[in-house]
């Protein structure tokens, strides 16, 4: 019985391992991993560009010179708590995102994405212009 339980439990430990580094592969982040330099945290400011490593101009943000979209100020809903809420001030969900960030991309058309870079579901091509039939 003990040498059963020996071999579960290290059974049990292989598939807990597997699983872990299956949903690791699949986790994403909550911030691109351009904007969580401390510089850019400091300014506030989520805007990068549409390809940063080769396009490193600090004036293609958003991929604003194709057109794709634009650095904007955040606007949050600024409505009251109710009163069921206890944690006024104290929790980084309120108002987010701008407890980090107070710029970002808004992209233009059927763009879309953190840096305007890719298309919103249902198009492709280049310019997001083909649609895609199922």
């Amino acid at each position: 019985m003990y040498v059963l339980g020996n071999m579960f439990t290290y059974t049990s430990w292989k598939v807990c391992l597997l699983v872990f580094i299956t949903l690791h592969e699949l986790a994403s982040a909550q911030f691109p991993r351009q904007c969580i330099s401390p510089q850019i945290l400091s300014s506030g400011e989520c805007c990068p560009g549409l390809f940063p490593e080769q396009t490193p101009d600090s004036n293609d943000q958003c991929g604003s010179t194709l057109g794709r979209g634009a650095c904007v100020s955040i606007t949050v809903d600024s409505r009251p708590h109710g009163p069921e809420y206890q944690l006024d001030g104290l929790d980084d969900r309120e108002q987010w995102p701008t407890r980090f960030f107070n710029r970002s991309c808004r992209c233009n058309g059927r763009f879309d994405g953190y840096n305007c870079g890719s298309c919103k579901p249902g198009w492709t091509g280049d310019n997001c212009d083909t649609q895609i039939i199922v």
